[in-house]
C-alpha cells in the first residue's frame, strides 16, 4: 500500500522543506516538493507540520516500587502515541535481590506485548555478579545495549562496582545510564526532617538538595575518566551546578551523554506550595527557575543530548500521604503525553530552535541507543513513523491513568492531528486505531 501526504512542513534535520512525503512497505520512499506517483491513500496535510515520532528513552510503565504505578504498557503507549511519541525505551524497576540481569528483560518483554507503540528497554544494573560480563554480553545479542545503574536508592553500587562496570561496558561498547544522586547526602537529609516531623510536600525538594546532584555526577564523570569509558549517560539531570560543570567537561574534550526532562524546564519547587503539591513528588525534585534557565540554555548550546520524561505515574489517590509525609510518597510524575506538544510549542514559540527540538526528542534519542536512522528521523529508508502537528492552542485529553497532568498552566500550541506507526496510521484526530500494535526493537541496528 502506498500512503502519499501532502503539502506540509516537513521537519526534516537539515531545515523545514515544503513538500509531500511518500510511504511505501512501512518506509519512507520519497520525500521531494511535489510529488505526483498514484497512491491509495492520499492526506492532504495543508501546510501542517509533521515531525518524526518522539522517542521518549526515559519511561517507568509497570513499574512496582511497592506502590504500583497505574500506567502499564498497554495504557502508558496509549497516551504516548497520543502525544506524538511512537517509540519508548523502557527502565525496568528492581527484581529480586541478587537476580540476573535478563529476569526483569524477560518479564518486561511480556509485559509489553500489547504496548500499541514500538518499544525496547534498558537492563537494570541491581548489584555486579562475577559473571557480569557474561549476562551483559547476553542481553547485547538480545538486543539489549544499555544498561542503567543507581547511586541512591535499595541497590545503589559502590565506586568499586561502578568501576567494574565502567570496564565491561567499555570492552562490549555498551551505554551505562546513571541515576546520579548522593545517597548519604539524601539519607542524611530526610531523616533531619523525619526527627523535625517536617515533611510536607516542599521539604521533598529540601532533602536532595542540588550539591547531591552535582557530588555524584564529578564522582561518576571521574571514574569514567580513570577507566577511559565514554558513554556514560546522565539521567534526569536538573541542576544548574551540574550543567555548569558538564559543559566546561565538554568544552575540554570529555565525551558523556545528558539528559534532562521537561519538567527541569517546565516547573519548578514552587509547585510544591501548592494545595495539589503532593502530585508533584518525583527524584531529583522540581528546582528553582535558575536551574530551568540553564537546562534551557543547555538544550540551546547543544550540551544536552536529550530530554524525555521519567514518566513514572500514580493514581491521586496513592500520591495523597505525600501532603503530610513525602517519606511516604511514590516518586514519580507521569509526562510521556506532555513532552513533545510542550516541546515543539517551545519551538513555535521561539524558545528553542527546530534542530533542538529534533536533536532531543527524535534524532539523538535514536542515534544514542542504536536505532537510527530506522527511527528518529524523516529520511528515505527510515520507519514512516510520522506526527501531523496543527500550530493551534490546545488543552492535552490526558491519556494515563493517573488522570492529572502536572503541566496544566504551560500553554500548548500542539493538537496531535494523526500518527503512523511504521507507515499505518494509529492515531486520527484524538481517535486511537484499535489496530495498532507495537513490536520489540532490537537496539543493535
Amino acid at each position: 500500500m502506498k500512503i502519499l501526504l501532502k503539502n506540509s512542513l516537513i521537519a526534516t534535520e537539515e531545515g523545514l522543506i515544503k513538500g509531500d512525503i511518500l510511504i511505501e512497505n512501512e518506509k519512507i520512499s520519497k520525500i521531494s516538493s511535489k510529488i505526483e506517483e498514484k497512491a491509495d491513500i492520499i492526506e492532504e496535510c495543508c501546510g501542517k507540520f509533521i515531525i518524526p515520532g518522539g522517542i521518549d528513552v526515559h519511561t517507568h510503565f509497570n513499574i512496582d516500587v511497592g506502590i504500583k504505578s497505574v500506567d502499564d504498557f498497554y495504557s502508558g503507549g496509549i497516551a504516548a502515541a497520543f502525544g506524538g511519541t511512537t517509540t519508548i525505551i523502557d527502565h525496568p524497576g528492581f527484581g529480586p535481590n541478587r537476580c540476573s540481569l535478563d529476569y526483569q528483560i524477560e518479564r518486561y518483554k511480556e509485559a509489553a506485548k500489547n504496548c500499541p507503540i514500538d518499544y525496547s528497554f534498558h537492563g537494570v544494573l541491581q548489584w555486579v555478579p562475577d559473571n557480569l560480563e557474561e549476562q551483559m554480553l547476553k542481553l547485547k545479542k538480545d538486543g539489549i545495549t544499555s544498561f542503567k545503574l543507581y547511586t541512591t536508592y535499595t541497590y545503589a553500587l559502590s565506586d568499586d562496582e561502578i568501576v567494574k562496570v565502567f570496564k565491561i561496558a567499555k570492552k562490549l561498547d555498551l551505554v551505562i545510564a546513571v541515576h546520579a544522586e548522593n545517597n548519604e547526602i539524601i539519607n542524611f537529609e530526610r531523616e533531619k526532617y523525619r526527627v523535625e516531623n517536617t515533611t510536607t510536600p516542599e521539604y521533598h525538594a529540601k532533602s536532595r538538595p542540588n550539591i547531591a546532584e552535582y557530588d555524584s555526577v564529578c564522582r561518576l564523570l571521574n571514574l569514567a575518566k580513570i577507566v577511559g569509558f565514554d558513554k556514560l549517560y546522565f539521567v534526569h539531570i536538573s541542576t544548574k551546578e551540574v550543567i555548569n560543570y558538564l559543559e566546561k567537561e565538554k568544552l575540554a574534550g570529555t565525551k558523556f551523554y545528558l539528559e534532562s526532562c521537561p519538567q527541569y524546564l517546565y516547573l519548578t519547587e514552587e509547585a510544591y506550595k501548592k494545595e495539589n503539591g503532593n502530585l508533584f513528588i518525583l527524584s531529583p525534585p522540581l528546582r528553582k527557575e535558575e536551574d530551568n534557565k540553564e537546562i534551557l540554555m543547555g538544550i540551546k548550546k547543544d550540551l544536552i543530548d536529550i530530554i524525555a520524561t521519567d514518566h513514572c505515574s500514580f493514581s491521586i489517590k496513592d500520591k495523597e500521604i505525600g501532603k503530610t509525609n513525602f517519606l511516604k510518597a511514590p516518586n514519580g510524575i507521569p509526562g510521556v503525553q506532555e513532552r513533545i506538544p510542550l516541546m515543539f510549542s517551545s519551538f513555535l514559540k521561539g524558545e528553542i530552535s527546530l534542530k533542538s527540538f529534533l536533536n532531543t526528542c527524535c534524532v539523538n534519542p535514536a542515534k544514542i541507543f542504536g536505532i537510527y536512522p530506522q527511527k528518529g528521523s524523516i529520511s528515505i529508508g527510515s520507519d514512516a513513523d510520522l506526527v501531523i502537528i496543527e500550530n493551534i492552542k490546545n488543552r492535552i485529553s490526558i491519556k494515563s491513568r493517573a488522570n492529572y497532568s502536572c503541566y496544566e498552566e504551560i500553554e500548548n500550541r500542539v493538537s496531535i492531528e494523526s500518527v503512523y506507526l511504521r507507515g499505518k496510521k494509529i492515531l486520527q484526530q484524538n481517535d486511537l486505531l484499535e489496530s495498532s500494535k507495537g513490536k520489540f526493537i532490537d537496539k543493535r541496528r
